[in-house]
């Protein structure tokens, strides 16, 4: 545990690798939400901001997916703002996006590797950056229509919950790593 906080604050103590991680984290949540249907076009241009049903905070639409709460006009977007679903979408986000600079990390630096390949680094974060696309896979076959993608949709409750749990191993295995090598 130790090693993935020294990991995680390392990462967002550096300003580039911090911007990174916010960039990542920042366009998962939005393509989350624009493929859940929290944001969608529609808008008639102008800013305006309603918040007229914070009672529905705690209310379900489906597994994992919250009520929203309040409007966004954004322009042309409407934003249906949920902030459990935004909250959720932006924690995956962080995963995504420490998984990712952290992988970048141990490529670019193969002696933290064991095997002593440049690629394997890249390699070890990959399944983790693959369960992090377990969470819009799905409802982008939806949204493209695509066929089989009903037969995904009974696993939608699991995915999320999922895929944030190995994108946790992912980080704490790179972080383990990282800390071997630094201690020696």
């Amino acid at each position: 545990m130790r090693a993935l906080l020294r990991v995680v604050s390392s990462l967002l103590s550096r300003p580039g690798t911090a911007s990174a991680v916010g960039a990542i984290m920042v366009v998962y949540a939005l393509l989350y939400l624009w493929l859940t249907g929290d944001i969608m076009g529609g808008g008639h241009g102008g800013w305006l901001a309603l918040f007229p049903a914070w009672e529905r905070l705690w209310q379900t639409r489906g597994p994992l997916q919250f009520e929203p709460v309040g409007l966004f006009f954004l322009g042309r977007l409407v934003w249906t703002f949920s902030p459990i679903n935004t909250l959720l979408a932006l924690t995956v986000g962080l995963l995504i996006g420490l998984n990712a600079v952290a992988g970048w990390r141990v490529w670019r630096s193969p002696r933290h590797c064991s095997l002593g390949a440049a690629s394997s680094g890249l390699l070890g974060s990959l399944p983790a950056l693959l369960a992090g696309g377990a969470c819009c896979a799905p409802l982008l076959l939806i949204w493209l229509g695509l066929p089989f993608a009903g037969a995904l949709a009974s696993l939608a409750p699991m995915l999320l919950p999922g895929a944030a749990l190995l994108l946790l191993i992912g980080l704490w295995g790179m972080a383990r790593r990282m800390a071997q090598v630094d201690d020696s």
